[in-house]
Order: structure tokens, then sequence, then C-alpha cells
């Protein structure tokens, strides 16, 4: 476990620096959220029913989240390793500088970030795997 808790305080470090490269070289990133959100709330007769939709989910994940890392074993191993997901999709940085042929604001701290992602969901599954049962409690 402590691998994993040395990777994930890594991405406590980077995923401030990350947001702190992208406001200092382009917020490309948010235009693309604004349009899929226009698409999202245009489900929904009045927006602002989407939002507190949108919220309820995202509040509801964390949450989870949380109650997964209080009741240990491996709910605590899938939660961590959620984020260790969410560290790796930073890849689209990578991807869209390859795809540009030129920076894309994000790219210089996505790399750390995926790699550590990388790190610390090998650290959960390796964990995980020594783990008893999804119930135990650590």
């Amino acid at each position: 476990m402590e691998g994993i808790r040395r990777w994930f305080a890594w991405l406590v470090i980077i995923g401030p620096l990350h947001m702190a490269e992208q406001l200092l070289m382009g917020i490309n990133e948010l235009y693309e959220i604004k349009r899929f959100m226009a698409a999202y709330h245009s489900w929904f007769r009045d927006p602002d029913y989407g939002t507190v939709v949108l919220a309820t989910i995202g509040g509801t994940l964390i949450l989870l989240l949380a109650y997964g890392l209080l009741l240990g074993g491996r709910w605590r191993l899938l939660a961590v390793g959620f984020f260790g997901v969410l560290a790796v999709t930073e890849m689209h940085h990578i991807v869209k500088t390859l795809i540009h042929g030129a920076y894309w604001p994000g790219t210089a701290t996505a790399i750390p970030f995926v790699a550590v992602g990388v790190l610390l969901l090998r650290g959960v599954v390796r964990e995980f795997r020594n783990t008893a049962s999804p119930g135990a409690h650590a």
C-alpha cells in the first residue's frame, strides 16, 4: 500500500500543476468541454435541470469513492484505481499534440500525469491480487 500512497501523492502534486500549465498556455480544452455541455444541456427543456443532474451524478460518485475508501480492502483499491484511470485519460493531451503536430496545452504535465497514473494502477492491481476479498477491511 505504501507505493500506492506515494503515487497518489504525486497525483495530488501534478494535478494542480497540470491545470496551471493549461491556464498559462491555453484553455483549449475548456472550449471543447463547453461545446459538449451545450449539447448535453440541449437534452433538457430547462438547462438548469441538466446541471442539477450532472451535479447529482458527480456528488454521488464522490460519495461512493469516499465510502469505498472507508470500507477498505478491495473497495479502497477500486476507489484509488478510479483516480489512476483518470490520470491515464490525460493522455489525450499527448494524442492531440501528435495529431496537430504542435504542442497542445497541458501536454508537458500530462506526460508525468499519465506515467504516475500507470504506476498507481500497477500498484492497485498488485495489491488487489493480495487482498483477500472485496469486503475485507485493512
